[in-house]
């Protein structure tokens, strides 16, 4: 009697074990499988690369490393805060962010000429909410990104890390509205 009551114990232990075990490998968690780049692709700053990944300061002290972003479709924008034209596409940056919150993220990427603490304040009087990071002091990612000459250059990045679009200079909110649509397929 002792041995067959056992025996249903363990059968019963065994099948929630197995049930458990088969639901966690049945998609328990998402890896982002569906947001990786085409196997041949090629990492490059050119449209229809995967994007240099970089992992960057933030104005907050921690780092923010791009490919952490696979699955939200990504606007890259190198500035700084004595350019412009750059100064004029940030709020518009911003309200796309603002608009497209739940499928869009807005990276700058600041020069920094003047110092970190020059591009803190600008940021915090202009309410950029979205995330900003410095560049590196060896300005590899700019190099990663094709060494471009001008400033603001934005790059528009799908959701498998794959970019889409490059902007040089500054450019209305309906032309960056377009691709970001276009992108998120609206």
């Amino acid at each position: 009697m002792i041995l067959r009551l056992f025996r249903a114990h363990l059968f019963m232990l065994v099948f929630a074990l197995s049930a458990i075990l088969g639901l966690t490998a049945c998609g328990g968690g998402d890896d982002n499988t569906k947001y990786q780049p085409p196997a041949d692709a090629t990492v490059g700053a050119q449209v229809g690369n995967i994007a240099p990944d970089f992992d960057l300061k933030n104005l907050e002290g921690g780092t923010l490393k791009l490919s952490s972003l696979r699955g939200k479709v990504v606007i890259i924008d190198f500035w700084d805060t004595w350019c412009p034209p750059c100064r004029r596409a940030l709020p518009v940056l911003q309200a796309l962010a603002d608009e497209y919150a739940d499928d869009l993220v807005v990276v700058g990427v600041a020069f920094g000429r003047d110092g970190e603490e020059k591009v803190r304040s600008y940021v915090k009087e202009n309410n950029l909410t979205f995330p900003m990071v410095l560049t590196d002091p060896q300005f590899q990612v700019v190099q990663d990104f094709g060494n471009f000459q001008g400033i603001p250059t934005t790059f528009l990045v799908d959701r498998r890390g794959i970019i889409v679009k490059q902007w040089s200079g500054g450019h209305t909110r309906a032309e960056y509205e377009a691709a970001v649509k276009e992108v998120l397929g609206r």
